[in-house]
Order: C-alpha cells, then sequence, then structure tokens
C-alpha cells in the first residue's frame, strides 16, 4: 500500500463546514502546516442542515469566506416562526425586530443594518467552503475515504484511505475527524453519551411551486424558517435556492413505531393534516431526484449526544463528529464552525506553546465543544417538555442568555439571542479586550452587539448599590482555567474563569445555567470580599489594601458587583435595593 512522501501535518476526514472551517483557518494562521482535506465523494454532495444561524458570521468573515457566502445568491435569513401547541397564534422571531425594537427602545434609532444568515442548498455552501479552503492552499483529496486508522504508541498517527488510484497510508501528526454523525473515528471508540430523551428521526424532501405565506415564510429576499407542530412531531418549512422549499417532519422513534407506518408514509399523513402547511403545499410538486441523488424522499436520524471526550493523541473531533443537538433550533451548522473554529486555535496553540500547556489546551477544547452544545440542549429538552407557551421559552432562554452574558435582555430577545448562536461573541467583544488589552473581534463588524449592549459590559460603569448596602454572595464557586481566542495569530491564551454554581456542574447539560466570568487577580480579591459583611463604601479600601488601583474599583469593579446581580448570583445585603 503506497504512503506519501512526507507525512501531514493535520488530516481532516469530512469537508462539510467543520472540516473546511478547521483546515481553512489552521492554514491561514500556521502556513507552513501541511494540511490534507479529505472528501469520500467525488463531487458536491446532499446534506441536511439548511437553516443556518448569525452566530456563523464571524467566523465566516475571520476564514475570508463570507463575501463568497453572502454573494452567492442564497436566501437571506432573518429569524424563525413558530406555530407550536393547540394556540395557532405565530410567534414571530426575527433578528431584525430584537435589533429595532432594543434600539429604538434604548437609543432612538434604527440600525444601519440587521444580523442575518442564510438559508442554502448545502451541496453549494459546502463546495463554496471546500473550493476557498483549496484556494487557500490546503491540499484536497476527493473521492478518498478513510478506511483504517494507524496506531503508534496509544496515538492516533495517521489513517489507511481508500482513493480513486487505490489504497494508500497516510501518515500525520493530527487526524481531525469532521465526518459528521458518521463519526469514523469517535463514534466507534464509545466516548458517544447519547440523550434518552432527544431520540427522533427526521423525514424530508422537496418542493417546488410550494407556496409563500409572509407571516410564515418572510419574504422571498429576507425569509425566515416556520417551524409547525403536530400531534405526534414538527415541520420545518425553510425556502432554499431556485423556488425550492425544504419541508421536513421530525418525531420521535416511539410515536413512528405507534404510528404502523413508515416514515414516508407518516410524513405524508401529516403533512396533508397540517393546517398551516397543507393548503400552501396544494400545487407543489416533490423534486424526484433532488442534488443528483436519485431519490426524491430523505430521512435522518437525530440522536442527541455529547462526547465525552473530543481529542486524545494525535486526534481530535468536531462538529457532529463531537457532538450532535436536536434539530429544533437549526443548530448543527453552526455548532460545526464554531467547533472546528476552536479546534483550529487549539492546535495552533498546541504546535507554538509550551508542552506544560498543551493538556489543559486539549481538555479545555473538549468542555469547550459540551458547553457549546449544552445551551441548546437545555432549550430543546425544555421545548419538547411540551410546555405550549413561548413567554416560557424565552423566560427558559433568558436564564441562559444571563448566565453565559450579564446583560439585562428581554426574554423574547434573550430567545433570539440564544437561538442565533450570538452569546459566544459577546465573550471575545467585552471580556477579551479587557483582559488582553487588545480586541480580538473587531466590534464595527457587530452592529447588534455594539448597539444593543452599548450601556453593558465595555461601557460605562452603573452601580445600583448605595454605600451602606453589604453585597453577599449566593452561590459557591470555583475558578478554573480556560482560553480565548486572539484573532491576531490564530492562538489561545490561557484565562480564569469563575463559575458559579447554583446548577449540577457534573451534569453537562445543567451546567449551561450556571453563570460563569472570566476573571482577573482584581477580580479575585472582590470575589473574596463579598460576604455580606463589607459595605460598598468600605469596599475600595479594602481592595486597595491589597494593591488594586482605585480606577479599577471605581469602574470594572462595581460594574463587575452589578453584573454579578443580574446573573442572580449576589445580593445587596441588608440595604438591598429594588
Amino acid at each position: 500500500m503506497p504512503a506519501d512522501d512526507l507525512p501531514h501535518d493535520l488530516i481532516v476526514i469530512g469537508a462539510g463546514p467543520a472540516g473546511c472551517t478547521l483546515a481553512t483557518l489552521v492554514k491561514k494562521y500556521a502556513p507552513e502546516r501541511r494540511v490534507l482535506l479529505l472528501e469520500k465523494e467525488p463531487g458536491p454532495r446532499h446534506h441536511i442542515g439548511e437553516s443556518l444561524l448569525p452566530g456563523i458570521v464571524p467566523i465566516l468573515k475571520e476564514m475570508g469566506v463570507f463575501e463568497k457566502i453572502d454573494g452567492a445568491g442564497f436566501p437571506k435569513k432573518i429569524g424563525a416562526n413558530y406555530v407550536w401547541g393547540a394556540d395557532r397564534t405565530v410567534w414571530e422571531n426575527d433578528f431584525n425586530e430584537v435589533n429595532v425594537t432594543e434600539m429604538i427602545r434604548r437609543f432612538g434609532k434604527i440600525p444601519e443594518r440587521i444580523e442575518y444568515a442564510w438559508q442554502v442548498r448545502r451541496s453549494r455552501y459546502d463546495e463554496i467552503l471546500l473550493k476557498h479552503a483549496e484556494e487557500n492552499g490546503v491540499e484536497v483529496a476527493r473521492g478518498a475515504k478513510a478506511i483504517a486508522l494507524i496506531e503508534e504508541d496509544g496515538a492516533v498517527a495517521g489513517l489507511e484511505t481508500l482513493e480513486k488510484d487505490g489504497p494508500r497510508r497516510r501518515r500525520s501528526a493530527f487526524v481531525a475527524d469532521c465526518s459528521g454523525q458518521a463519526g469514523f473515528l469517535s463514534k466507534f471508540r464509545g466516548i458517544r453519551d447519547y440523550h434518552a430523551s432527544l431520540r427522533n428521526v427526521a423525514g424530508y424532501a422537496y418542493y417546488r411551486g410550494a407556496k409563500w405565506k409572509y407571516t410564515y415564510s418572510g419574504h422571498p429576499d429576507k425569509t425566515k424558517i416556520f417551524v409547525c407542530s403536530t400531534g405526534p412531531g414538527w415541520f420545518w418549512y425553510i425556502p432554499i435556492d431556485d423556488g425550492v422549499i425544504s419541508v421536513g417532519f421530525v418525531t420521535t422513534v416511539e410515536n413512528l413505531k405507534a404510528s404502523g407506518l413508515e416514515l414516508e408514509a407518516l410524513f405524508a399523513r401529516e403533512l396533508a393534516a397540517c393546517a398551516e402547511l397543507a393548503p400552501l403545499m396544494a400545487d407543489a410538486e416533490r423534486v424526484a431526484d433532488f442534488d443528483g441523488t436519485g431519490e426524491s424522499f430523505f430521512s435522518h436520524s437525530d440522536w442527541s449526544y455529547l462526547n465525552r471526550e473530543a481529542a486524545g493523541p494525535g486526534w481530535l473531533a468536531a462538529g457532529d463528529a463531537a457532538i450532535f443537538v436536536d434539530p429544533i433550533l437549526s443548530t448543527g451548522v453552526t455548532l460545526a464552525h464554531v467547533g472546528a473554529h476552536r479546534a483550529a486555535y487549539t492546535l495552533v496553540s498546541h504546535w507554538a506553546g509550551a508542552a506544560a500547556e498543551r493538556e489543559l489546551l486539549w481538555k479545555d477544547y473538549g468542555a469547550f465543544c459540551r458547553e457549546s452544545a449544552a445551551q441548546y440542549f437545555v432549550m430543546a429538552l425544555f421545548w419538547y417538555g411540551h410546555d405550549k407557551d413561548a413567554a416560557h421559552w424565552w423566560a427558559e432562554a433568558g436564564k441562559v442568555q444571563r448566565a453565559w452574558l450579564p446583560v439585562v435582555q428581554s426574554d423574547k430577545a434573550a430567545f433570539v439571542t440564544v437561538s442565533a448562536g450570538l452569546t459566544q461573541h459577546y465573550d471575545r467583544l467585552f471580556s477579551a479586550s479587557s483582559l488582553f488589552d487588545e480586541t480580538p473581534t473587531r466590534p464595527e463588524d457587530y452592529p447588534f452587539y455594539v448597539e444593543v449592549l452599548k450601556d453593558a459590559p465595555g461601557g460605562a460603569p452603573v452601580c445600583r448599590f448605595g454605600p451602606d448596602d453589604a453585597p453577599r454572595l449566593l452561590a459557591a464557586y470555583a475558578l478554573e482555567i480556560t482560553f480565548l481566542p486572539a484573532a491576531a495569530n490564530g492562538r489561545l491564551r490561557p484565562v480564569k474563569r469563575a463559575r458559579f454554581l447554583k446548577e449540577d456542574p457534573q451534569d453537562a447539560v445543567r451546567d449551561a445555567l450556571n453563570p460563569r466570568r472570566f476573571v482577573t487577580r482584581y477580580h479575585e480579591y472582590l470575589l473574596e470580599a463579598l460576604d455580606g459583611s463589607r459595605p460598598m463604601k468600605d469596599l475600595g479600601a479594602l481592595l486597595g489594601g491589597k494593591g488594586v488601583p482605585a480606577w479599577w474599583w471605581d469602574g470594572p469593579g462595581r460594574k463587575f458587583i452589578e453584573e454579578l446581580a443580574v446573573q442572580g448570583v449576589l445580593s445587596a445585603g441588608v440595604g438591598e435595593r429594588a
């Protein structure tokens, strides 16, 4: 079996959003590294996951591919509409509405532009990403299938592949499993924890001639995904390119068995009975050969899971190969881009940093993958808990939003913030700049963040506690080492984080509701003092005795206290105010 003359630094299995993001960013920040991207299909291939979220936009810009995606003619997505439960009123959630209402309420002005994503035909979207990776120096092998691992001394050292010219042995310092739910490497290592409450299956097809209803799908140039419940499940209705509508039905394994029908028959029965969708489909024709697959109906098992490990000696997993959350919030592609972005930074930092830091880096990468997915797990589990009240859903999102971001938003705005995949970028804008004295992301790229949160972290301090109030922590906290990205060089820098233990931190999903804050030594001194015995008027002097400068207490310190109160982990003490 022939082998490469030279080993690669990184071989990536799978050229979807995760694989292309990882390969492109590694090549951007470590151009001297030899990176190979394997794609088992010889050309563009069909894939589910067509409705994207704005949380991917900063990553696409960092990759240098945003303009290509934005100019590809995909319908822009400005939000999602829902009809759920017995009350068939449409619940509207759109990115533009949050921007406009929040900005007018706070600042009396309309934003210059909205935040948006796209509804895409994945074969085209993924192909743009793949060609962009190749244009940026990534080696690409199409029609190359990974068939076995090469392992030496307990570490992955490469792959055996089956390619156009026959079998090969390809050696590599790292192998990245970005092969989706198939999980070439990760699934078969027995490290997946499946969530028993989210055992669903999806059946879907594509139609031409389906009607538009703007309260469901938005406008042709500014679309929304429409989500509609039925008795045994729910439908998605997604306008993608060339006048094609993607229609999918999600149900539990138990409901499918109880129906006594095949999935396609249950799909047809429920679609015909759906008062919202049936009129729109009256004149629609199913696409008989979508994306050259020769198929007109597709199925997918949505087994939601978290990997206990996302990396090990010589290997890592990203995207669906590491985590998968039920599609109710359209998070799959976002988690793929976000996880692969972090994987790229971790690899570059591994190569550039001290050996003593590497174990921490990879441990943090695994934690990052689980934490990114856990926010959506909380929402999906609540959603499937048969609660039909939108206000309750929004309130649950408010808990998640405040745990990660100490900002006062309406519950509905919080729902859009979390479900749009935006929370991870707040950390970078409002924490990283103050900790590193640099700006890892450019605020001008994110008018939503800057304008809506102008008086939030990073803005002028506003302390609601009086001089006689004695702030008191309401939850224990743990200090841990984590990392923040510095986009200037694609590396991660270690920081301390305080995680406040309101929920069981060992429960990966419930831990998403535990507030967390990046902290410096000054923050640690302040946390130690917040025991309810010291009034505000005495805290400055106490901190000054520990070498904390007055400017820090008068600004970031007081702001930190207010933010902890927003997160529900701090009381004002005896003089507590409303």
